[in-house]
């Protein structure tokens, strides 16, 4: 059997289990039972047709059984796991597959051998440390260091590559995870090793043992990192977790939990928001960061005293005319906007760190997922000895992950060393800052939980976007996959009121819009979600989707209970205009006019509703009345202009494009239109060298310019223009200046 064949069988058998179709199911893994030729597989696989065949028995006899659902759910679930047992001994021996490497690497060590030998490097590490010349041991710390580090990532692959976990490694993990017998930062690496082999193969051991990490452990890293895992996890593996009784049931456990729902909408509205990474990162790295950065010449010159020293920032508001400078340039809306979309939790560092990810440290698949402590050798290594103020700096930055702070590390250590001093000073003075600002306010549990939160969905989204073998995993990280609403076991707590209008609004800004429509729908028959409102969040949200007849419904919905609510009545008009139901549209824009008589811009789209009905004649009357109203800012000139050439006014329409000239700045299609005019009027000299200021505002795109000129076919020929002039016409304006070739 080729490589191909088994993954084809393999993923028939899953899909067959997945759709309860359990006789095709048993042919299929029958098939690769067969192909591995162990006897242990093959007992499993009678056994569990044994159970089956006696449960379609009672059923043909007509016997009840109360437990038949759950007798099926576990014949299924034993299946799932027997296919992929198979599955893992047919790829193992040969598949360049880091899981599989570790397998083969590993094989027949023990979980309980390495945890004991890891305990003892830290045991040595602690002696030496506390030996009375630590300072002429410290090249002996760091090589003990590397070799306990090199047993942490032993114990992480050992656990992730593990396929079903056993009883006695499951009961080690929980003393392991839950207990304190091991650093805080190794049992991180645990839950993630935990989580990391459910990215290849579903263990429900394995997230039973995180779940009941997130209620044992007294560590919130811990607890956190393990939850959200778990999360993904039951997002991940959506049918095969919500079927589950055991996870049910631990569920149930949890969720009277003191936390546990602020905890669980915390990470919803993280996952959420990690949805919109990519358009931060590109908004950071081709709009905030080069615009400040074309400034910065400017800046120099700006920020120099008379001795040609350079102020110190920190001194701006010592000269208010620096301050004013800066607002002036640009540059203070751009930090401001860095800082709202830092505080409202975005990824903004993506763009800055991602380059730096191909340092050898993350090679290893474990430091993607460790937790940033300052007696790391990486750290120590890089920072240089009596650094360790400085990695106390970089490990207190409120908004750096875990992976971006080892990424800072290993950069600063590529630094020359007086380089490096700086930087050190200018951190220590900020963590100072920093310190004072917390001390200054309330201890605050919730936030410090949230951030951790923040941090580690930040580090699991660069090792799912970044890491080399990235696509070896489950991709849990990508659009459209993390609508927790979605997730049966959870759907107690992440369909709470409160949340999915957080996570509706949070969609819609990011333009999310079937997800905004997800999160409200769901709020429309719950009995917290009274507000009305709703009705226009939806209709809104399916506008945007594009999705006008279902968004008209939803505003119509609003209406009858709110008959004059303008806002409601202006976006029904535009429903209406946009499924050219003009009729319609014209009235509730006349209704929403009377409502609001001052409102320039409903005068204006009346204007324009009557000229798609092809009312010139009112149009324009519409048009001179929003030119009368203050603030209309000209805005009524060209549609004025373009009424008054169509009912062959053309001296008005001269008049009009002559002050778009004068007064404003004319488009290209400005001098289009105007050169139309002079083209009726019989000044054809005139209107070739409008034409060819159009033509010019185009970058001389001449096939842009030909299709402009031939989009107004229809108008030029009622206006006496014949079909050979409009062929020609363009070719004069095209053609090089024929005085020029002379």
């Amino acid at each position: 059997m080729t490589l191909q064949e088994i993954e084809q069988i393999h993923r028939q058998a899953s899909q067959c289990i997945n759709d309860a179709e359990v006789n095709d199911a048993f042919r299929h893994v029958s098939a690769l039972v067969n192909e591995v030729g162990r006897g242990n597989l093959n007992d499993e696989l009678e056994r569990l047709r044994m159970s089956y065949s006696f449960m379609l028995n009672y059923l043909e006899q007509g016997v009840m059984d109360p437990q038949r659902d759950e007798i099926l759910s576990n014949i299924r679930q034993s299946l799932y796991t027997l296919n992929d047992q198979c599955f893992i001994a047919l790829m193992e021996p040969t598949s360049p597959e880091v899981f599989y490497a570790r397998r083969r690497e590993l094989n027949g060590v023990s979980l309980v051998s390495i945890v004991e030998e890891y305990r003892e490097a830290l045991k040595l590490i602690s002696l030496t440390q506390n030996s009375s010349n630590k300072q002429s041991n410290s090249h002996v710390i760091l090589s003990q260091l590397r070799q306990a580090e090199e047993l942490e990532t032993r114990l992480f692959n050992r656990v992730w590559s593990s396929f079903p976990l056993s009883s006695d490694d499951a009961g080690s993990l929980k003393l392991c995870i839950s207990g304190d017998i091991l650093p805080v930062h190794t049992r991180c690496l645990l839950v993630a090793a935990l989580f990391l082999g459910m990215m290849k193969f579903y263990d429900e051991s394995k997230l039973l043992i995180l779940l009941e990490a997130y209620s044992l452990s007294d560590e919130p890293q811990v607890q956190l990192r393990a939850l959200t895992c778990a999360m993904l996890v039951m997002l991940a593996h959506k049918k095969r977790t919500s079927t589950s009784k055991a996870i049910q049931m631990r569920l149930a456990a949890m969720i009277d939990t003191p936390e546990f729902d602020l905890d669980v909408w915390s990470i919803q509205v993280q996952l959420a928001r990690s949805r919109n990474t990519e358009n931060v990162k590109e908004r950071v790295r081709n709009d905030l960061i080069p615009n400040i950065m074309k400034m910065r010449p400017d800046i120099i010159d700006k920020l120099k005293d008379k001795d040609s020293q350079i102020i110190d920032l920190s001194d701006i508001e010592a000269n208010p005319e620096w301050q004013q400078w800066l607002d002036q340039s640009g540059i203070t809306r751009r930090i401001e906007e860095f800082n709202a979309m830092q505080l409202e939790g975005s990824d903004v560092f993506i763009a800055t760190f991602a380059h730096l990810k191909t340092f050898p440290f993350f090679k290893t698949l474990s430091n993607w997922f460790l937790p940033f402590y300052a007696a790391h050798s990486t750290v120590v290594e890089n920072l240089g000895d009596g650094k360790m103020a400085l990695a106390e700096v970089i490990q207190h930055a409120p908004y750096l992950c875990n992976s971006d702070k080892y990424s800072f590390c290993l950069s600063l250590g590529a630094l020359p060393e007086s380089q490096r001093t700086m930087m050190s000073a200018q951190l220590e003075e900020q963590n100072a800052a920093l310190s004072d600002a917390q001390q200054s306010e309330l201890p605050d549990e919730r936030k410090k939980r949230v951030s951790i939160i923040n941090a580690f969905v930040q580090d699991l989204y660069r090792f799912f976007k970044l890491f080399s073998r990235r696509r070896e995993f489950i991709a849990v990280m990508d659009n459209p996959g993390l609508d927790m609403t979605d997730c049966i076991p959870l759907a107690q707590v992440t369909r709470d009121a409160h949340v999915l209008e957080l996570l509706g609004a949070l969609y819609f800004k990011n333009a999310f819009y079937d997800d905004a429509i997800n999160c409200f729908t769901r709020l429309e028959g719950m009995d917290d979600a009274t507000d009305d409102h709703i009705y226009q969040k939806i209709g809104f949200a399916y506008q945007n989707a594009g999705k006008t007849e279902q968004a008209l419904n939803y505003y119509k919905r609003y209406e009858l209970l709110h008959e004059e609510d303008v806002w409601n009545i202006r976006h029904i008009a535009a429903c209406y205009r946009s499924l050219g139901k003009l009729d319609d549209a014209l009235k509730y824009y006349q209704r929403a006019e009377a409502m609001s008589p001052e409102n320039v811009s409903l005068t204006l789209t009346i204007g324009h509703v009557l000229l798609e009905m092809n009312r010139t004649s009112e149009a324009l009357q519409q048009y001179f009345k929003a030119d009368l109203m203050e603030g209309a800012k000209h805005r009524a000139w060209r549609p004025i202009a373009w009424c008054s050439f169509l009912l062959s006014d053309y001296d008005r329409a001269n008049d009009y494009y002559d002050r778009i000239a004068s007064d404003d700045k004319p488009t290209a299609q400005d001098h289009l239109n105007h050169g139309h005019v002079l083209l009726c009027q019989g000044n054809t000299q005139m209107a070739i060298m409008i034409y060819r200021e159009a033509l010019k505002l185009m970058d001389h795109n001449t096939a842009k310019f030909r299709a402009a000129f031939k989009g107004d076919a229809l108008e030029l020929r009622l206006h006496g223009i014949s079909a050979i002039d409009q062929s020609l016409i363009p070719d004069v304006v095209c053609a090089p200046n024929r005085n020029q070739q002379h």
